[in-house]
């Protein structure tokens, strides 16, 4: 094999003679001796070394994986869909729906970091139990508080719900991304967001036919608790798995590597890459746009296309259509050609054209459901994947867990925001709403060629590679951590902190604090005077 050479902030990779020389610390790792070291990493819960694991454990830690959050997505996108049967049963106008969808996402502005970093340092075994608990006990409280007709107790449901539903997918994308990363990411990545909008789809779908068909509205959210319970059976087939992998008991090594990785450095999250934290921001926005947009368009076609509740469910749910199928078709063309920054060029093209069509014209709303479901198709899997790259593997789990806080900052700040421009808008029209959307969606775009010519110049095209020039150079990355974790060292060790670290740090938490302080306000008050 001819030689390779890849450069990053903290290291220089050489492969040479298929010999793995790196050029901190000294230390050559041969294939042969990374592959002696392989099982033993595994069962000592090294997380790292999931990528090098037997196919046929990849191939059960997929399938279970998937459906992790199979119950959570559904019980989602049902709550959106049943947006006027809400307001109307518990008496709240759309400023205090907003609070309501916000519920879930002002949680996750803390929690996924939280779940993220558990990931990294004790593995997602467990955890996903525990957080696919918080999902069942949320859903089951959410049903109660719908039958009751209490606005307060359905707050509190969809927090509950908010802490696992958030948690359980960035634990599920960090687990992929671990199992995966060498190879097939884009692959994995693509089926979990397929069966995860087909799991959104159908919440949107079937929750106003089951509420008419039963002649209880309510019935929408006790299906939602049935999925849910389906997801935690699933939860526990992978653990199982995973268990057998490891070993099917604790030894004293595990013991001792478990308090040793307890030693998380959160200083290295200051020496994350600038490319990570411009993801962070296009993620920022764009994901704020995608949320609120999945919870008002069910009533957003209702109001400016007058059609019944039922007719306007229908349509919305084409907002999911794409991503169930090009998701994963997506995944195998980036495994194969690359081009994760242009695919993301193109999610923000159809965002804008989704916001025109829905927003000023009167062309059938399934077509600006494709558009905007285009958008929702091709944005999400080139982000993901593009972090499970410039990471190391040992934070993949702390930087999605950064990136979904991200997602829920921006979205609980736009809930919100999108109410009350609703509220203050003529006939409650949506028209100041779609402005705002395609302000936003224009500004993503503009940061999208920004990172372009970031990755090209910075990161030798990495994010654009194909499968064969982008294989050598992550084998690479991979085989060289597991040098570091063979040792005990932190994969930053090397790096310095550098002043512009604790900007976007700062910049991270201003945000945070912005959308909890909204979210008390209206919460407390339902508005402010305008």
């Amino acid at each position: 094999m001819a030689d390779a050479k890849y450069k990053t902030d903290s290291a220089n990779y050489t492969m040479q003679n298929d010999q793995l020389i790196v050029s901190e610390n000294s230390n050559v790792y041969t294939d042969k001796k990374l592959e002696e070291d392989n099982q033993e990493h595994i069962s000592h819960g090294g997380d790292t070394a999931l990528a090098n694991a037997p196919w046929q454990y990849k191939m059960v830690a997929l399938v279970t994986a998937l459906l992790f959050p199979l119950g959570s997505h559904f019980a989602g996108s049902a709550l959106s869909a049943m947006k006027t049967p809400i307001k109307t049963y518990l008496a709240i106008d759309n400023t205090r729906y907003g609070v309501l969808a916000s519920a879930v996402s002002i949680i996750n502005t803390i929690f996924p970091i939280a779940g993220g970093v558990f990931i990294d340092m004790f593995g997602s075994v467990w955890g996903t139990l525990a957080v696919n608990f918080m999902i069942i006990l949320g859903s089951l409280l959410t049903a109660i508080a719908a039958k009751i007709q209490s606005f307060p107790l359905m707050i509190v449901g969809r927090i509950f719900f908010g802490i696992g539903s958030g948690l359980i997918v960035t634990m599920q994308e960090s687990l992929l991304s671990k199992w995966f990363r060498t190879e097939h990411l884009a692959v994995a990545i693509g089926l979990q967001l397929s069966i995860s909008r087909l799991s959104t789809f159908l919440g949107t779908l079937v929750a106003n036919p089951i509420a008419k068909a039963t002649d209880d509205w309510v019935w929408a959210f006790w299906l939602s608790f049935i999925l849910c319970g389906f997801s935690i059976f699933m939860n526990l087939v992978y653990a199982l798995v995973v268990k057998h992998l490891r070993g099917k008991v604790v030894t004293k090594e595990e013991i001792q590597h478990m308090k040793a990785k307890r030693t998380f450095r959160w200083r290295s999250i200051l020496k994350f890459p600038t490319i990570y934290w411009h993801i962070i921001l296009i993620e920022f926005i764009f994901a704020a746009v995608w949320s609120s947009f999945q919870t008002i368009s069910t009533e957003l076609i209702q109001v400016h296309f007058g059609t019944t509740s039922i007719l306007a469910g229908y349509k919305a749910s084409a907002s999911q259509a794409v991503p169930i199928a090009a998701t994963a078709i997506l995944g195998v063309v980036m495994d194969y050609f690359g081009y994760r920054i242009s695919i993301l060029l193109i999610s923000a093209i159809f965002l804008m054209l989704s916001s025109g069509v829905l927003g000023w014209t009167y062309v059938d709303a399934t077509v600006g459901m494709i558009f905007y479901s285009i958008s929702l198709a091709f944005g999400p899997i080139a982000m993901i994947t593009s972090i499970g790259m410039v990471l190391p593997s040992d934070y993949i789990g702390t930087g999605l867990g950064l990136y979904k806080s991200s997602n829920n900052i921006g979205s609980s700040i736009l809930d919100i925001v999108v109410g009350v421009i609703q509220d203050n808008t003529h006939n409650q029209a949506y028209t100041g709403v779609m402005i705002l959307y395609l302000a936003l969606g224009g500004i993503g775009f503009l940061l999208i060629l920004a990172l372009l010519l970031v990755q090209r110049f910075y990161y030798g095209n990495l994010l654009e590679a194909g499968r064969a020039q982008r294989t050598v150079i992550m084998k690479e990355i991979n085989d060289k951590e597991l040098g570091y974790t063979q040792q005990g060292l932190d994969v930053y060790s090397g790096v310095t902190v550098r002043p512009i670290g604790y900007v976007y740090v700062a910049i991270f938490c201003i945000c945070l604090l912005v959308a909890w302080v909204l979210f008390f306000v209206y919460a407390a008050t339902g508005g402010v005077g305008v």
